[in-house]
């Protein structure tokens, strides 16, 4: 059997994929239940049993939004969204939505894909992570601070979007 390779690959995602990342987005929605799930009802899961994420069709219809899809081998590994949603006017990129399926995470892929990213995308960064969600926070202070030689800040914020958790850990970057 062959030696599977995790070498990722982005692609510029189109409206054509809006649907499959929007199925994603459960998973997606899944997973930081893990961490953030006793934070407030809004992560209880749905009589359905299917979990819900908000609408990312804007990162597919707006010109000032990227999104991406990861690639490993063919098969569909995850998505990036970015926007310009700051806090700070002098930021050029937040990273809105960042998944990396189950299967392919603690293998590379997320910090080869960070990688990718940062590079079509030079300039100020933002990153926020809520601050239960220790996985994220992990995996995020670490790649920001060997990407940027440990030259980043980081600060707790209040936002006003998300009533039931205000709070984030804030990164800040120059690429």
């Amino acid at each position: 059997m062959k030696k599977k390779s995790f070498e990722p690959q982005l692609v510029q995602a189109t409206l054509e994929d809006y649907p499959t990342i929007q199925n994603m987005a459960r998973f997606y929605v899944y997973d930081m239940s893990k961490e953030c799930g006793f934070n407030s009802t809004d992560w209880n899961i749905p009589a359905d049993g299917l979990y819900e994420c908000f609408d990312f069709k804007e990162y597919f219809v707006n010109e000032t939004r990227r999104a991406y899809k990861v690639l490993i081998d063919g098969e569909l590994a995850g998505f990036v969204l970015l926007n310009h949603e700051v806090k700070f006017p002098k930021t050029d990129w937040n990273m809105g939505e960042f998944f990396i399926l189950g299967k392919f995470q603690k293998k590379g892929v997320g910090r080869a894909v960070v990688e990718k990213v940062f590079k079509l995308h030079p300039g100020y960064w933002e990153v926020s992570v809520i601050p239960e969600n220790q996985i994220a926070y992990k995996f995020w202070r670490k790649t920001i601070s060997e990407y940027t030689k440990d030259q980043y800040a980081e600060e707790v914020i209040i936002i006003d979007y998300d009533p039931t958790q205000p709070k984030r850990i804030l990164f800040l970057f120059l690429l």
